[in-house]
């Protein structure tokens, strides 16, 4: 009997055994249930986290989605007066995405103006955007699960008038959208006009197709209907600053139907938030301010003007490109020329004389004079003058010495004005198209100064495209050395006597 007991308690030691070894196994798997349904329910919460990202942001995901928010957001920008038949294009990009409103012109000249004028802004927003983006990824937002390029929009609106005295005017409105807090929002705008000769497409000077006192009858005007032209809690504290009778006002507008239309940047007359805005003047106010016919070259002797200059050409393509931003802008400079280039680049030559530039001597070779016998300088002189007079018909009037040397020798055997410079902006040194920019930027009272550069580099032929319409919208009218001399010392540079500026 006790063999019995003891066998029973061994299987009773057995089947407890046997218990304890399934009820910890269900435990082990008890617990890899749990924590796979852990494992579950993060991965879960994660993917309704990624969801969540991408369908909560209020913003375009595709083209057509774009198109519709162009399109909405079109409907609500600064109305352009006087628009026909309205079409929309849309290029959509992540990150970059442009849309364009615009009227369909038959004029295709016109339209490439316009286009070209479009792709600046263009390339302008594209490397904007791009270098905002790099910035992103170098703060390390790409290591994120949730990453990708933030979107950006620019959207731009063109109008084009015919002012019905021999000039079209044309405005370009481009306003900026970028994502922010998952929404997009307004950013920057800005306009741009453009008044145009009808014949031949190039930029004219206001005076050209309005009198002296256009600014005066504009600032006359706004200030009698200020409360009616802005709204008066949205004013800057300084808005006076723009609205004053001056030089750097009243430059941007379109002429249409007789009446005008004044477009002020954002943030000057009105708040940043307001964007830019606009004053539209009824022909009844301001037609006596518009020309019947536009003029030919306009100088005011009361107006600030500069001479630029460029020696050492002709400059083959560099010139080219100089001489095409001259061109579109209507203005003017002076070339001086090398005797030894200018046969083998003649047709710059012609191209300069034909659009009033005023050509110069520089000397055959680019001797240094003063170190030369005066019979060999009188050589490089008459040389110069004959190969000039061989392309364009005439033979020059003034006379740049090679680096800037000169004496009393110098200046009797060459026996022409020798003009200097006051503005160095040594282009030939920085080749930067920006410093010599920034040279003519701070420049203070450039009102009668002579500009120096080189026609032979890629980027003076850029410095120039930033320069001419910088000047223009500072109020500078762009003269030949011999009107600036004229205008500012009151008679026509004389054989024998060297001239640093207007001044002196």
């Amino acid at each position: 009997m006790a063999q019995n007991r003891n066998q029973e308690n061994q299987e009773n030691k057995e089947a407890g055994a046997s218990a304890n070894k399934k009820k910890k196994k269900g435990s082990v798997l008890t617990k890899i249930l749990f924590i796979l349904l852990l494992m579950l329910m993060a991965a879960a919460a994660a993917f309704a986290l990624v969801i969540q990202h991408y369908t909560a942001v209020s913003v375009y995901e595709d083209e057509d989605e774009f198109e519709r928010f162009a399109s909405e957001r079109f409907s609500s920008m600064h109305v352009l007066p006087g628009q026909s038949e309205r079409l929309i294009t849309v290029d959509y990009e992540e990150g970059q995405s442009v849309s364009f409103r615009f009227d369909p012109l038959e004029n295709e000249e016109l339209a490439v103006f316009r286009d070209q004028r479009i792709d600046e802004l263009r390339r302008e927003f594209e490397e904007e955007t791009a270098g905002e983006e790099a910035v992103r990824v170098e703060s390390g937002a790409d290591q994120s699960m949730f990453y990708r390029k933030l979107q950006h929009a620019l959207l731009i609106d063109t109008a084009v008038y015919d002012a019905g005295n021999g000039a079209i005017t044309m405005a370009i409105y481009a306003s900026r959208f970028d994502e922010k807090n998952d929404k997009m929002e307004a950013g920057k705008t800005r306009i741009s006009t453009y008044l145009l000769d009808a014949r031949d497409l190039h930029i004219l000077d206001p005076f050209q197709a309005l009198t002296a006192d256009y600014r005066g009858q504009i600032s006359s005007y706004i200030h009698e209907h200020l409360g009616t032209s802005f709204n008066p809690a949205a004013l800057q504290e300084n808005y006076e600053e723009y609205l004053a009778d001056k030089q750097t006002n009243y430059n941007e507008f379109i002429i249409s139907n007789g009446s005008m239309t004044v477009f002020f940047d954002e943030g000057t007359v009105e708040k940043p938030s307001a964007g830019a805005c606009s004053v539209t003047i009824p022909a009844s106010q301001i037609s006596a301010s518009v020309r019947d016919e536009i003029t030919e070259r306009f100088i005011d002797p009361s107006r600030p003007m500069v001479a630029i200059t460029y020696d050492d050409g002709p400059g083959m393509e560099a010139e080219t490109k100089i001489l095409r931003t001259l061109k579109r802008y209507g203005v003017v400079a002076t070339f001086f020329y090398l005797g030894n280039r200018v046969k083998e680049d003649s047709a710059n030559v012609k191209t300069a004389a034909d659009i009033g530039c005023e050509i110069g001597n520089h000397s055959w070779d680019h001797s240094e004079l003063t170190s030369i016998s005066d019979g060999a300088i009188k050589k490089q002189i008459r040389k110069t003058n004959k190969a000039i007079a061989d392309v364009t018909g005439t033979e020059p009037l003034l006379f740049r010495p090679p680096y800037g040397s000169f004496n009393e020798r110098v200046l009797e055997a060459a026996d022409m004005p020798s003009i200097l410079w006051t503005v160095d902006t040594l282009d030939w040194k920085s080749r930067d198209a920006d410093k010599v920019f920034k040279v003519v930027k701070k420049t203070k009272k450039l009102d009668g100064k002579i500009i120096l550069m080189h026609s032979l580099y890629d980027s003076t032929a850029e410095a120039t495209d930033k320069i001419v319409p910088w000047l223009r919208k500072h109020g500078y009218q762009m003269v030949t050395v011999s009107e600036l001399i004229q205008y500012k010392r009151g008679e026509a540079p004389k054989a024998g006597e060297s001239y640093l500026s207007g001044k002196n």
